[in-house]
Parts: C-alpha cells; structure tokens; sequence
C-alpha cells in the first residue's frame, strides 16, 4: 500500500514538470510569431537612385522597415506598387515610354511612421535623335510587270526627314521617291513609316546603282542610306536576234495576250514581217536582209508609254499597237520617245492605247512618216506639231474615236472628267488640220466635235486660197476640174485639195455645209452620206441638235459639175 501511494505522488509531480515544459513552449512559439517585424529596426532602402531608358520598364527596390509606411510620387509617368507596408517588401517602379528627346527625373518619397522619411531618385533617359532602316540593300530586276515594280523600306525615327537619290545611271529617275507623311504624334518616341520604291526598268546592259539617302530635315542626325542595286538587262544587238530579242522585251512589257512561240523562226510569228532580198531597199543596203520590217502587237494591258526597246527596231518600216485594256481610266499617258528614234518608220498606228497626249520629239519622225492613226485614245485636243511643216511627207491622218465614254446625250451639260476631244470646229486648231494640201486621208469621226464648219479662211498667217484657172488647167487633174471651172475659180476655197476621204461624221457639228465641202472635187470619194453628213444624236454646246440645214438629198447637182466622177453602170 506505501509503494502504490509512493507511485501516484511520483506521478503527479512528472505530470506537473511536463505541463510546465509545454506552457513555456507555446510561449516561446508565440513569441517567435513576430519575429521579422520585431527583429527590423527603423527604415532602409536598398537603392536610391533608379535609371531606365527611354523606353520605360520596371525597377524594384527593397524596402525594409519596423512601422508601417507610405510612398508618393511627384509625376504621373511613374508608379510604385505597392505603395505601403510594413516589414520587407519588394515595391515595383513602373515607369511609362518617354515622349522627349531629353532625360526626365522624378522622385519617390517613402514615409515610415515615427521615423525620418527616404527618398529615391527615377532618371529616365530621353530619345536619341534618329533614323533608322529596316534594310540597308536591295536588289531589283531589270524588268517586270506593271505594279509588281516596288520594294518596301520600313524607317524608324524620330525626327522628320527629307528621301535625297543619287545614281551613277543615264536615267537619273529609275528609283522614284515616294510621297508620304511623317506622323509624329507621339513626340520623341520613334514611329514607324511603312515607303514603298516604284522602280523603273533597265534597258542598258549594264548593273546600275541609287543610293537612297534618308536626311534629317533639322539637327545634327546621322542619315540612314540604302543602296539599290538593279541587274543588267540582256543587251540587244543591231542585228536579226537583237531584233527578235526586242520584239519579245516588248511583248512582256506591255503584256500582250498573244504570244509568239520562240521555239520558232522569227518570220513565223504572228505579224511580222521581215525584209527580203527581193526588197528594192534590201538591194541597196544588205544589211537590212532578215530584219524586222513589220510588227504588230495587239490586246495588251500596259498604263506606261511604248517599251525603250522599241528603238532597238533599226529597220522597222510599219509599226502597230492596239487594243489596250482599261484606257478610260488613263489621264496621263504618253507616246513616249522610243518610236521617235526610228529612222525608217513610215506607217505608224497606236490605236485605242490610252495616250493623252505626243513628245515634243515626234516630230523626228517627220523626214520619213506616211501614215499616222491615232484613233480611240484619250487625246482632248488636236496636238500642235500634227501640220504639214512638221510632216511634209504625212498623206493618211486618222483622229477619230476620241470618246473616253460610251454614251453623250448633250455636251451642254457634260460635266464628266476629260470626255474627249470635244473643240470647236471653227477654233485655230482645227482649221490648221484643213490647210494640210498633201493628206489624201483625214479621218475625225465620232469625236466631240461641235459648231459650224468654218466657211472662210482669209484669217491665216498664210491663209488657204481659192482655186485658180492654173489648179483647173493642171495636168495631174486631167479634165476633172474643168467642168467645174466658173463654180470653182475665185469662189470655192481650196481645201484639202488632194483628200480623196474626208469623214466627220457621228460628231456635233451644226449649220450649213461650206462650198468647200460641196464642191469639193473629190466629194463622191468621201461617201459623204454615211462618213460626213450624217451627225451624232443629242444635243451640242449651245442645245442645238446636231446635223447640217443644207444637206442635200443626192450628189445630183454635183455629178453636173463633175461628169467624169459619176459612177458608170456597167454589164456583168
């Protein structure tokens, strides 16, 4: 009984020396609860001066403080997250994209509570002045196709600039400047500009150059330059396989829908024509034999004037181009020069091309030109160098179809865009195409034409006179004009003397048709009735309905003059 009384007291003083042990653990945990807060001591920073670039960013800086705090900025391009705490904390420094040129600085005030406050200094550095390219070299073809000609240059700056192009080329304009716009709405910070090159095609057989320099307009910025550099293109010899090779550059070129199989000999393509040796001019310059006499190109879809390759065709004596797509939409486009190099071309026709207007140059081709159809193309006047001086040897001239668009019901009220060749037939202009003695063929149908045909024609620098007893008398007329003599001589002005076709017809021309016209000795040859006569629908510039007042009804009265033009029946 003692040992089992021993036992419980033993017990209970175990149990009271464990319990003691346990209480003065959990204070000793609950002590150490607090520990980081209470073992910090007043307030530090790990930094106080903070730099980022013009860009922007973030920052951190460690912040280590016994009592609570707070942080302010002084500018609202920065920001400090979180902005209080108490203890260790890691606070962000976000600061924004600068938009100056120069450093900016702000502050970063930290204020701990019962303890001095600390500051850190933000320095941000401005933007640089600069332009910059996204490639410093380009490489282009000789040739290619119409709106495939450009290259893209992406320029980062910050400052306006100026695009300055120097070559070491004939051609000083192969590379073309762009027009842009700089948008600098974002002061400092670099913008990107998105330019796009149009380059012209190389017709030397040499590589050439441009160095496309990007210059500040203000201030001392390094430019930036980019070298273009353009192949050579393949070169096209005065002989035969110079010519083929030239009739094929062109073909691509203007981007014809007919194609010649290369396979085959030259004098087996579509529409050409070599010199023989039969040729009378073969015979008396041999160097001519095998070349290219006659070419012609048709359905194609060019907005650019004929191909420079044109003039490599030395001996070309017929040259045609036709049938252009889109050429209502053309306003600007020339002949271009290359077919004014030609020294043998005599028969020229560039119909329904587009062309607005000639070189001054054309007129080289005047010494050897016979034949000139310039019909349905986007001319809106009569070009000044079409005139005997220029063309002395030019017999065959067809101006007609001058129209842009398909329909005109009154010029009065015709408000479109350059509707076509719309003058006055009394105006200067076309009175010095009447004056022309040595055309046999004038072609001005179905253009705008509009007004009374002019009657009198004593107003010239060198005015058109009447017939004579000496033009009645002349040999090459035969008895033609004889029978005519009391009507013609010192009454009836002498125009167009030679025209065996004359046709006006489907314009909007008005009044009465000028003796010259109705005595014309050549008048049954005119088909006057369906090439002269007869006027468009609709109204002219004054309202007036087109057509003649005097229009006869048959060529009776003229068949009297002319006996020896009257048509005769003859017996099949």
């Amino acid at each position: 009984m003692i040992e089992n009384k021993n036992t419980r007291v033993y017990m209970k003083s175990l149990l009271k020396t464990a319990f003691s042990f346990l209480v003065g653990g959990i204070c000793v945990l609950s002590a150490c609860d607090d520990s980081d807060d209470n073992a910090i001591s007043g307030f530090t920073l790990d930094t106080e001066i903070v730099t980022l670039d013009a860009t922007g960013g973030t920052e951190v800086v460690k912040v280590a403080s016994g009592t609570k705090w707070i942080a302010k900025v002084d500018q609202p391009w920065l920001q400090i997250m979180p902005a209080n705490g108490i203890g260790a904390t890691e606070c962000k420094i976000v600061v924004d994209t600068t938009l100056s040129h120069d450093m900016r600085q702000a502050t970063i005030t930290f204020m701990p509570e019962g303890v001095a406050a600390k500051k850190v200094e933000v320095n941000q550095q401005g933007y640089n002045k600069s332009i910059g390219i996204s490639v410093k070299e380009v490489e282009v073809p000789n040739m290619g196709k119409y709106g495939k000609r450009f290259f893209d240059v992406s320029v980062v700056s910050n400052v306006d600039f100026d695009i300055n192009i120097t070559t070491d080329a004939v051609k000083k304009d192969w590379v073309e400047k762009p027009k842009y716009q700089l948008n600098l709405d974002q002061g400092a910070r670099p913008r990107t500009t998105k330019l796009r090159f149009n380059w012209k095609m190389n017709t030397n057989p040499e590589e050439r150059i441009a160095m496309v320099s990007f210059d500040a307009k203000e201030g001392q910025v390094e430019s930036a330059v980019l070298k273009v550099i353009q192949e050579a293109a393949p070169e096209i010899t005065d002989t035969r396989s110079g010519d083929s090779l030239a009739l094929i550059i062109i073909q691509e070129k203007i981007n014809t829908m007919v194609q010649w199989d290369t396979s085959e000999k030259m004098e087996y393509w579509r529409n050409v024509v070599l010199w023989e040796k039969k040729d009378k001019e073969v015979k008396e310059n041999p160097t001519m034999l095998g070349r290219v006499r006659s070419v012609g190109y048709s359905m194609m879809s060019t907005k650019e004037e004929l191909p420079e390759e044109v003039a490599k065709l030395t001996y070309v004596e017929t040259l045609s181009f036709g049938s252009n797509t889109n050429t209502m939409l053309l306003y600007d486009l020339s002949l271009g020069t290359s077919v004014c190099e030609l020294k043998h071309l005599k028969h020229l026709t560039v119909y329904a091309y587009g062309i607005t207007k000639l070189p001054d140059e054309f007129k080289k081709l005047g010494a050897t030109l016979e034949t000139l159809d310039l019909s349905s193309n986007n001319f809106t006047s009569i070009p000044t160098i079409l005139n005997q001086e220029n063309f002395p040897k030019l017999t065959s001239l067809s101006f007609s179809g001058m129209r842009r668009y398909g329909a005109y019901t009154s010029l009065k009220t015709e408000t479109r865009k350059e509707p076509g060749l719309m003058i006055d037939v009394s105006s200067a202009a076309f009175k010095n195409l009447l004056k022309w003695e040595n055309l046999k063929s004038l072609n001005l149908s179905y253009n705008l034409l509009y007004g009374k045909l002019p009657s009198n024609f004593y107003a010239f620098d060198t005015p058109i006179r009447k017939y004579t007893n000496e033009d009645i008398d002349d040999p090459a007329r035969g008895d033609t004009l004889k029978t005519a003599r009391d009507v013609l001589v010192g009454n009836v002005f002498r125009v167009l003397p030679n025209a065996t076709r004359v046709s006006m017809n489907l314009n909007f021309i008005t009044g009465e048709i000028p003796d010259w016209v109705k005595y014309h000795p050549n008048l049954s040859k005119w088909n006057p009735f369906t090439l002269f006569f007869t006027q468009d629908i609709g109204y002219d510039k004054s309202g007036n309905l087109p057509g003649f007042t005097n229009e006869p009804a048959n060529l009776d009265y003229y068949y009297e003059l002319y006996p020896l033009n009257k048509p005769k029946l003859t017996e099949e």
